[in-house]
């Protein structure tokens, strides 16, 4: 017996409006949220639940991982970015132990943000308008 073809489905975006990230740091921290949700195997949480996102997790990884091939991000950038992003916070600017890694987290996002509103991932900040 030959089996049916299954029906292509389109992902419904009617329901939820788009909404791009205000930040890269927001579209990081989304992303890490996700990939802890993946790392603990849950099941439907791993996007937004309230608004469409305009990009699947995978597309801000791809976007980091290619500007480290590329030389424009180092492996601290890597480590600072992964730390704060598990921690869902970015590092203190009043704690002289996390003074360093402020500055190298600004330093990855001053790298990342153009990449990410080419994408169209995040929306204009104010001083690019």
């Amino acid at each position: 017996m030959k089996s049916q073809p299954r029906p292509f489905t389109v992902k419904d975006t009617t329901t939820k409006p788009l909404s791009k990230f205000a930040t890269a740091e927001e579209a990081w921290f989304w992303f890490m949220r996700t990939e802890k949700a993946r790392a603990e195997k849950a099941k439907g949480v791993l996007w937004d639940t309230v608004n469409e996102r305009p990009c699947d997790p995978d597309d801000i990884f791809s976007c980091v991982a290619r500007l480290y091939r590329g030389r424009q991000l180092y492996p601290l950038h890597l480590e600072v970015l992964g730390e704060y992003g598990f921690l869902d916070r970015d590092p203190y600017t009043d704690d002289d132990t996390e003074v360093v890694d402020w500055i190298i987290w600004m330093d990855a996002f001053d790298i990342l943000e153009p990449y990410l509103l080419e994408k169209e991932i995040i929306e204009c900040p104010a001083h690019c308008e």
